[in-house]
């Protein structure tokens, strides 16, 4: 009997040493599998973080140009304005004084930008739209880079400059390569809207007429899209 149940001990001699290793492996799988998502959820972060800083680093030369159509609207407004009222008596009707001062700033931010890109060879007349605006544009830092692209054929659309007071460039599409090889691109038509004036009102010493008016709030966008 004695001697059975010691055969019996050395026969569960090693189940310790099973159990152990058990117990081990499935720690150093778990282990794996843990250390396997976090590497994964890291990569999918990096990547959501480098997909942004993409995004909004594309959006920087789109608000550049917004901001420089909005000091072109100024000045555009100033001259067209100077021009229509002295122009004002001449042509009775309100509506006329209105389409004549629209017709003028039009012609005046043409004028602007066709003396800040040039015009395309033998396209009669057609602006350089790109050469112009990477003009008023800061490069891109450090290794990344963007360029622009305007549509062929495309430009100012005074279709709607008298009837709705809108002016628009359309087509222009900015593309951005980031440093980590990250690319966005975002076209967008600019709505020009022509300051509004009040041919009936009298500006006092209070204020100019170009003081009155956020030029800012006249450039908006149309038909943006992003990928």
């Amino acid at each position: 009997m004695r001697c059975e149940t010691e055969k019996h001990k050395l026969n569960n001699a090693g189940s310790a040493i099973v159990t152990v290793l058990v117990v081990v492996t499935f720690i150093t799988i778990l282990a794996t599998v843990l250390l396997y998502i976090s590497g994964l959820n890291y990569q999918m972060k990096v990547t959501d973080y480098r997909t942004k800083e993409s995004f909004y680093q594309a959006e920087t030369p789109v608000e550049e140009l917004r901001a420089q159509l909005a000091k072109d609207v100024q000045i555009a407004f100033a001259k067209a304005y100077a021009a229509a009222m002295s122009e004002y008596a001449g042509l009775g009707a309100e509506e006329a004084r209105e389409a004549n001062y629209r017709q003028r700033f039009c012609d005046e931010l043409d004028k602007i930008w066709k003396e800040r890109c040039g015009v395309i060879p033998d396209s009669a007349g057609l602006i350089n739209w790109e050469v112009g605006i990477r003009s008023v544009l800061s490069p891109a830092a450090d290794d990344n880079y963007w360029d622009v692209k305007v549509a062929a054929a495309s430009g100012w659309d005074t279709g709607r400059a008298v009837s709705d007071g809108q002016v628009i460039l359309r087509g222009v599409t900015f593309t951005y390569d980031s440093a980590s090889h990250y690319s966005s691109i975002i076209s967008t038509d600019y709505c020009v809207t022509i300051p509004r004036v009040s041919w009936s009102e009298t500006y006092g010493a209070e204020g100019s007429v170009e003081e009155m008016l956020d030029f800012s709030g006249c450039i908006n966008y149309m038909n943006w899209t992003k990928r």
